[in-house]
């Protein structure tokens, strides 16, 4: 079971889209924390606002920054990917009402949801194909 979790290839490609993810992932977890400030500092508030549970607030809230902090290094790639899948999934269903577009010009009252669906195809070859060459989980499955 855990070298299914670990299973990948010494891939530069999945080097990359991993660090990229966790990369474009880590400033959301860390903004609902309030480690960083910004649009979207209070994020946390915000989800409570919008009547997210707090106990699925604060699900959302580690398993954006523990799984950007776990997909940059390389441990347990797959599973910081998978969380985080199911996380823009919904997210993309919040936007959806907004099309497809970012609002670029501030035309619109929100987000389109091309952000997430790109995102959305990058956490999925991760899922499928693990974390690629320097990582955590190739290093424990060559063990």
């Amino acid at each position: 079971m855990i070298n299914t979790l670990l299973e990948t290839s010494p891939n530069w490609v999945l080097l990359l889209m991993r660090v990229l993810a966790g990369a474009v992932l880590l400033p959301y977890g860390l903004k609902k924390i309030g480690w960083l400030k910004g649009p979207r500092a209070n994020a946390f508030g915000k989800m409570r606002e919008m009547g997210v549970l707090p106990i699925l607030a604060w699900l959302i809230t580690i398993a954006q920054t523990l799984g950007a902090i776990a997909m940059i290094s390389g441990f347990l790639v797959r599973v910081a990917a998978a969380g985080n899948f199911i996380i823009m999934f919904g997210a993309m269903f919040y936007h959806i009402k907004d099309g497809w577009s970012m609002n670029w010009y501030g035309e619109k009252k929100g987000e389109g949801i091309e952000y997430f669906v790109m995102l959305l195809a990058i956490l999925w070859v991760i899922i499928l194909e693990g974390g690629g060459t320097f990582s955590i989980d190739l290093l424990l499955l060559n063990r």
